[in-house]
Parts: C-alpha cells; structure tokens; sequence
C-alpha cells in the first residue's frame, strides 16, 4: 500500500481521510462508532483529559467548540460547560452527547420561522417583541426580521446539534471527551 493513501487515510479531516480510508484493508481501518453506539462500551473505557480538550477544540468534524463554550473559549450557541463536570455524571455526559435532543435546557431549544415570502429560518429565539424577532443558527449568525415579515414562528423539539453528531469518532475519542468534560468544575 502507498505511504500517500496510509497519510490520507489517516488525515485530521474528516473528507479527506474519508476518501480515503476506503482504500485500506478492512483491519486497517479506524473503528468508528458509527450509527449504533453502545453507550456502557464506552464508559467503561479510560479516557485522557489532554486527548479530550484536543477532542473539545481541534478535532475537525465535531467541533464542540463551534457551539460550546469553556470559559472564553469557543461560541456559545449551546450550553455553556466552564462546570458541567460538577452538574452531571459521565453517564449523564455521554447521554447529552449521543442524544442531544433528549434533554433541551428551555434557553436552548431551537425555533422555526416561517417568513412571509415562504422562507423557512432555524436558529435560538433570543429575542421577541412586537417589531422582531431575531434568531441564532448553528454557525452563530444573528438574523433579525421583522415581526411583520413572521408568517409563524415554532418551537422544535430537536436541538441545533445533530443526533449522532459522533458517528465518525471512536470509542476512545468519546471516552477522552468524557474525560476532559467530567473534569471541568
């Protein structure tokens, strides 16, 4: 096998490696979890809380760092985890991550805007008032339109994060992120 296709194979982005890890032999290929995650394989390995804060903030792909903050570090689109270690247990952790969904904190919970001229906008209502509306998407973009331009406005029950966001890491990319969460108090 070619030096190029094993580097590719095992690049930091995602598409790359993507493209071309199909390449390797099937015992050569990282162990990704997948579509169907077996929660108690993972809590029961070790994690570390350096991989994991690498995992947090520099793993391409996943991005918690995109929509979570650490005291300055990164956006907050979602919660907020300076102490989410002193909060919740690694069960409870790993449940927010592989379900996200399941449990929305009211201040996060995603509306659907429907404008007068049929467009369809998704983002955290931060504010609402008799002259507009203004949402947050996913990337953080403010958008503010007017009330009179609103045709409805809903609250979803899905989160801005993806169910199985964590498809393409492994068990112990996880369980380092628990590690490094769960240290955070």
């Amino acid at each position: 096998m070619s030096l190029t296709i094993e580097r590719a194979a095992r690049h930091s982005s995602v598409s790359v490696r993507d493209l071309f890890e199909r390449f390797l032999a099937p015992e050569d290929r990282i162990k990704r979890l997948g579509t169907v995650v077996q929660a108690e394989q993972i809590l029961i390995l070790s994690g570390d809380l350096v991989r994991g804060r690498a995992v947090f903030f520099e793993t391409t792909g996943v991005s918690c760092k995109n929509c979570h903050r650490i005291q300055k570090d990164g956006k907050q689109v979602g919660p907020e985890l300076t102490t989410i270690g002193k909060k919740q247990t690694r069960a409870q952790l790993l449940e927010s991550i592989l379900e996200p969904s399941k449990r929305i904190d009211p201040k996060f919970v995603t509306s659907l805007a429907e404008t007068t001229d049929g467009r369809l906008l998704t983002g955290l209502l931060v504010h609402k008032d008799n002259n507009e509306v203004i949402l947050k998407d996913a990337q953080d973009k403010v958008r503010r339109i007017p009330h009179t331009k609103i045709e409805q406005l809903v609250p979803q029950r899905l989160s801005l994060i993806l169910d199985l966001l964590v498809r393409d890491m492994t068990a112990q990319q996880i369980a380092d992120l628990l590690a490094y969460l769960g240290s955070l108090k």
